[in-house]
């Protein structure tokens, strides 16, 4: 009678942390109602002077953010890539046009689609520090780079 107590015993006890581990298995995700974790977005950008590449980088961080995009530290293969390529031409009158494409690829490597600034500024005004211009180029980008990447 003992061996058939402690059998059921065990029967029961395994049969109760089978089913806690099932219960526990079921994710947020799974949940009717439950957020989708928040997409991850690596943002390098590239050939703006002073500190613009570190400035726009930070500035679109935060408003992506903002947007419920996520900034990752590195590429992974759940992460999208946003890359902003910056270039700077000379025109009249001791002005400078500034041109920045954003483009935005999926986790895949694929083209999801771009944005696109141009300003005129002052000739050397981003030589050093790109400030409140950072800001603002984010802000201007940040709701359709937001589109792209969120499902």
């Amino acid at each position: 009678m003992r061996a058939d107590l402690r059998a059921f015993l065990l029967f029961c006890g395994a049969w109760l942390v089978l089913s806690l581990a099932a219960m526990g298995a079921e994710t947020d995700a799974a949940k009717p109602g439950a957020k989708p974790e928040a997409p991850l977005a690596y943002i390098s950008v590239a050939g703006a002077p002073g500190d613009g590449e570190q400035a726009l980088a930070a500035a679109l961080g935060k408003r992506l953010s903002a947007a419920g995009v996520k900034t990752a530290t590195s590429l992974a293969a759940n992460v999208y890539s946003v890359e902003g390529i910056v270039k700077v031409t000379a025109v009249k009158a001791g002005r400078q046009s500034v041109r920045i494409d954003w483009t935005i690829f999926g986790p895949d490597g694929n083209t999801l689609g771009g944005v696109s600034q141009t300003r005129i500024v002052r000739k050397g005004s981003l030589d050093k520090k790109w400030g409140p211009t950072a800001d603002a180029a984010a802000r201007a980008a940040a709701s359709e780079i937001a589109k792209l990447i969120s499902p």
